[in-house]
């Protein structure tokens, strides 16, 4: 943890291989809106990235994403083709971030879990099954 008297409150950074605290004060501090804040941030941008990059690999396009805080699922694709992804995601490997993005893209053309649906995510995303478990397997209240 890092004290300055120029932040007003907590914020969380990443520096190499390791997140940094800086707080206006010594002392016991709350972190979940820092890290909240700072997950938040980091997946605008992570996602923001790899959907550009699978983007190529798709005949259908997407036209808006956004991150959200909803606890029933980790990502949606709408019918206006909105995606949405939960900045709990950003806590996981990113084989398993790449399969929910990959999941979603692939509602595009398939808004059901069809067979083709599977084929389609299976393409992309050869090991889906295990990041699919990976990400069964935790509970959003758990993370």
């Amino acid at each position: 943890m890092v004290v300055s008297s120029e932040v007003k409150k907590p914020i969380i950074t990443h520096e190499k291989d390791r997140l940094v605290c800086t707080c206006p004060s010594a002392g016991e501090v709350d972190l979940n809106e820092p890290l909240k804040s700072f997950y938040v941030k980091s997946a605008k941008k992570y996602f923001d990235k790899r959907l550009r990059q699978y983007q190529n690999q798709f005949k259908e396009k997407y036209k808006s994403f956004k991150i959200s805080n909803d606890d029933t699922r980790w990502g949606s694709c709408d019918s206006q083709r909105r995606l949405t992804f939960h900045w709990k995601l950003m806590m996981f490997p990113q084989s398993a971030i790449d399969y929910v993005i990959v999941h979603e893209l692939c509602h595009l053309s398939h808004m059901n879990h069809d067979r083709s649906f599977w084929r389609l995510v299976g393409k992309h995303c050869p090991n889906y099954k295990d990041d699919m478990k990976l990400i069964g397997s935790v509970k959003k209240r758990d993370v």
